[in-house]
């Protein structure tokens, strides 16, 4: 059950990574 929880919340955050890297990379 926690691993679940903890892979919803990385999943979130790798997002948001991915986006800042991406919008970097534009720039």
């Amino acid at each position: 059950h926690y691993n679940h929880f903890v892979k919803k919340d990385r999943r979130s955050e790798l997002a948001k990574m991915l986006n800042l890297t991406e919008r970097q990379i534009k720039i």
